[in-house]
């Protein structure tokens, strides 16, 4: 919670941040939207006080941060920037492991800690706990640097721009990853983004600032699409609110349709049959885990003796918690007609279709021009406000 911050640099007239009071939803992804220079990463920076600021109060688990060892506090908040911010000298599992070591852990449970942080964003400790930053592509540094962050199991995650240095595809599955994180771990997560559409796929509630960080709507993504609260709102988010409302649909919102499935080693004529016996076009090969590797076409499969296990990094999939914008992106970029759908650790659940990622958009559509009411099950724009604390449900 912070009750009247102000930050004010020596020499300048005007605020940084100008008497801020916001409470965050304990477990809850609140992000921080904004024009340039408003104030959004001074806020998220005074949190953990990595900027001091100049006056009030930011209580955390009913403490006065403020008033708290620096070092002490950083070490209960997690913190995550762009690119990840990982020590290049440092392998992976010593950089996940680096607060854990400062708080005094044994060996043995920092080195299970940071397999099953490893695990947890979807990258095989096997493959690269030893490795280095520069091993690592732009996403995997990012999942890095979330597993870091987690690593002594902090109650709040600060987030500043965290995906705003990779490619639009590898944004899209490592925002999806972030919402199966917070589906297991539900931290409490600030997270400032200079992206609206982000805002609205990843926040439970979104805080939309103005100059010296001036709240102009604190509400969930629903409400602030259906109702801004003035003109700075509705210019802030533009036109095409209406579309905007279908990143509201995720594709676990949608039926998905059932696949043929095999395994690596498998005879290729008798998975050939399956399709043939069900009208299916290809199938989907998973690990032992049940993480889908390829899919191989019936054309594929009668060139073939055995089932090949290897990983098509090509493979179209998206996961459970993705839009169905995304959906439609993935697809149409492979020049393809459906797309694999994972869950948690890369599980896979199904396929999607565009066919069927159409039809719920046309329905989407239908409703958002139909009555015009607000969202069901929201209270008049109000928000259920909590303090920030350890533990709580989603809102």
């Amino acid at each position: 919670m912070l009750e009247e911050v102000t930050k004010t640099y020596q020499g300048q007239k005007k605020s940084a941040v100008g008497g801020l009071t916001l409470e965050i939803p304990a477990g809850s992804i609140v992000m921080f939207v904004g024009p340039s220079g408003c104030g959004k990463t001074t806020t998220l920076k005074m949190i953990n006080r990595l900027i001091e600021p100049t006056t009030g109060k930011i209580v955390i688990n009913g403490d006065d941060v403020t008033k708290m060892n620096g070092d002490e506090l950083r070490r209960r908040i997690g913190y995550v920037i762009q690119a990840g911010g990982l020590f290049p000298h440092m392998t992976v599992s010593t950089n996940i492991g680096m607060v854990p070591k400062m708080l005094g852990w044994s060996k043995e449970k920092i080195a299970a800690r940071v397999d099953e942080l490893l695990e947890l964003v979807s990258l095989d400790p096997e493959i690269y706990r030893d490795r280095f930053p520069k091993e690592l592509s732009g996403g995997q540094q990012q999942r890095v640097g979330v597993a870091r962050a987690l690593a002594a199991d902090p109650p709040v995650l600060l987030m500043d721009e965290p995906f705003g240095a990779v490619d639009p595809i590898t944004r899209q599955r490592l925002q999806d990853e972030l919402l199966n994180i917070q589906s297991e771990v539900q931290k409490t997560i600030v997270c400032v983004t200079h992206d609206f559409d982000e805002a609205v796929k990843l926040g439970d509630w979104i805080a939309i600032f103005n100059e010296g960080a001036q709240l102009e709507q604190y509400d969930s993504p629903e409400r602030i699409l259906a109702n801004p609260a003035n003109e700075f709102v509705e210019n802030f988010i533009g036109s095409g609110a209406g579309l905007k409302q279908l990143t509201l649909s995720r594709v676990q919102d949608v039926e998905l349709t059932d696949a043929v499935t095999t395994t690596a080693g498998a005879n290729a004529s008798d998975v050939l049959s399956q399709l043939q016996s069900v009208g299916a076009n290809y199938a989907v090969v998973l690990d032992s885990r049940q993480r889908p590797l390829r899919r191989l076409t019936r054309r594929q499969l009668s060139r073939a003796q055995i089932v090949e296990g290897t990983m098509d990094p090509n493979l179209p999939s998206v996961s459970l918690q993705a839009t169905l914008n995304d959906a439609l992106d993935t697809m149409l970029v492979a020049s393809t007609e459906s797309a694999i759908v994972t869950g948690r650790r890369d599980i896979f659940e199904g396929v999607i279709t565009v066919q069927t990622v159409m039809e719920a958009i046309a329905a989407a559509n239908a409703a958002a021009g139909g009555d015009g009411e607000a969202p069901v099950g929201l209270n008049s724009g109000a928000i259920n406000q909590v303090a920030i604390e350890d533990g709580g449900a989603r809102s």
